[in-house]
């Protein structure tokens, strides 16, 4: 009965809160909420529409953009596509951990709707993870990170689908950060402050659940588009991007390419062999466009269709969330612009400013000046962890002493059973020795009372 319990692999979870003092601080990666430069972009769409002779007269440089971004990517031509975004230096005044400058600790990535976006406290080897317990050699009034912007709004593309901002997400040190659905929007103008708990959930292997850490081939491909490569085998495994994944490999066999968006992707997979298949993004505004929107939608709506298709996509392990609090101040003050002034002025930091800057160097401060101070609120940790209710010791403990338990019972029992025949025995030998001895009085006693009657007759 044991032994089958075991085989079931009956689990229970646990919660502990847990004071980590040197817990690694999160991730954080930042992005332009409109990812592409106007400047770069008109000589880029330009271009386009001389090689696929297109009079701009006849269409406008918006229409245009997203064909002409698909195309370069379709191309690998990913190094144009990179230069056509904003850089961290185009608009990153400051940045400080714990007193400790980290301007220079930020890894690029590549996002199919932001563009180039840059991760503080990724786990690389060439970076250090920044702990808690990092502190650097100056007092500060709050801990955690502090970045300025400056978001160069005369820059953006014109755009409808875009504002100005800056997109900011909090993610695990080695987790692709999921840009298009869990990002915070922060607007200029303000000092942001965004405070952060940490929660983690652990979930047992095979053969207690089904969930992995295995970075699959068709996974690593996609991380290699968004990292450079030698950044994409540090990436950790997504159970979220794996069933993008799949709908994407479902979309391509209907219409021969895909959807370029929540990510950039060159290879899919196939139901029929375990080999990836190089594709194409689709062209906007085009059959292949309406054909691969038109699968999203089927498999979509339709359960064993995504079940067929998304059977390879187990669980997480290990699922970490962050629970945020966002607050924010008018900025900047009078003072802080004061002490940006002669630094912007002067432009040592190289920014792409408007040509009246000097001139309306408030109005502009206030409509493009951006603080944010991401802090780490207690270092407690929720940590849920699964475990096994029943282990292998505890498992052949419960049946060598259930084994125990049963012999000596049936070595009691057999003792008694001894015990029983013996008295019995000794009861019958008892009682034939009474009987015996019984027997024997009788005799001695008739024999005693025979003598005496015969007395008189003798005397006579």
């Amino acid at each position: 009965m044991e032994l089958l319990q075991y085989l079931a692999f009956p689990t229970q979870m646990s919660v502990d809160i847990v004071p980590i003092r040197d817990m690694p601080f999160a991730a954080v990666t930042v992005c332009n909420a409109n990812p592409y430069r106007k400047d770069r972009m008109d000589v880029a769409v330009e271009a386009y529409a001389d090689e696929m002779h297109i009079n701009l007269n006849e269409s406008t440089p918006e229409s245009l953009a997203f064909p002409m971004l698909v195309s370069m990517f379709n191309r690998n031509k990913s190094d144009e596509f990179e230069k056509l975004g904003f850089q961290l230096s185009d608009m990153l005044l400051t940045c400080s951990y714990n007193g400790i400058n980290c301007a220079s600790k930020f890894v690029h990535s590549l996002s199919a709707v932001y563009g180039n976006c840059f991760t503080f406290n990724w786990n690389i080897s060439t970076n250090k993870v920044y702990t808690l317990a990092d502190l650097g050699s100056t007092l500060i009034l709050r801990e955690g990170l502090s970045m300025t912007f400056y978001i160069p709004n005369h820059l953006s593309f014109p755009w409808m689908f875009f504002e100005d901002g800056l997109i900011l997400f909090l993610h695990d040190n080695n987790e692709l950060p999921y840009l298009a659905k869990n990002s915070i929007r922060l607007r200029p103008g303000l000092a942001h402050t965004i405070t952060y708990r940490k929660s983690q959930t652990f979930f047992l292997p095979k053969p207690y659940t089904n969930c992995t850490t295995v970075v699959g081939d068709n996974l690593r491909h996609i991380y290699e588009v968004i990292y450079d490569p030698y950044l994409a085998h540090q990436v950790a495994y997504s159970e979220a991007l794996c069933y993008e994944l799949c709908e994407q490999a479902y979309i391509f066999s209907r219409c021969f390419c895909i959807l370029p968006i929540p990510f950039l992707m060159r290879h899919v997979f196939s139901l029929d062999d375990n080999g990836l298949h190089f594709t194409n993004t689709c062209m906007p505004n085009t059959t292949e466009e309406e054909c691969a929107l038109t699968a999203r939608q089927k498999i979509a709506e339709n359960a064993s269709l995504m079940a067929i298709w998304c059977s390879r996509c187990a669980p997480q392990c290990k699922h970490t969330q962050f629970s945020i609090d966002v607050s924010a101040l008018l900025a900047p003050t009078a003072h802080q612009k004061a002490s940006l002034k002669k630094i912007l002025l002067e432009n040592n930091l190289n920014l792409s400013l408007p040509n009246d800057f000097a001139t309306n160097y408030d109005a502009y401060m206030d409509a493009n000046y951006l603080r944010v101070t991401v802090t780490c609120a207690s270092p407690y940790v929720t940590i849920n962890k699964q475990k096994a209710k029943l282990t292998f010791v505890d498992t052949f403990s419960a049946i060598g002493g259930q084994t125990g338990l049963w012999i000596g019972l049936s070595t009691l029992s057999l003792m008694e059973f001894c015990e029983l025949i013996y008295r019995l025995i000794m009861k019958q030998i008892t009682l034939c020795r009474y009987r015996r001895n019984t027997h024997t009085e009788v005799q001695v006693i008739s024999s005693t009372a025979s003598t005496t009657e015969n007395l008189p007759n003798q005397s006579q």
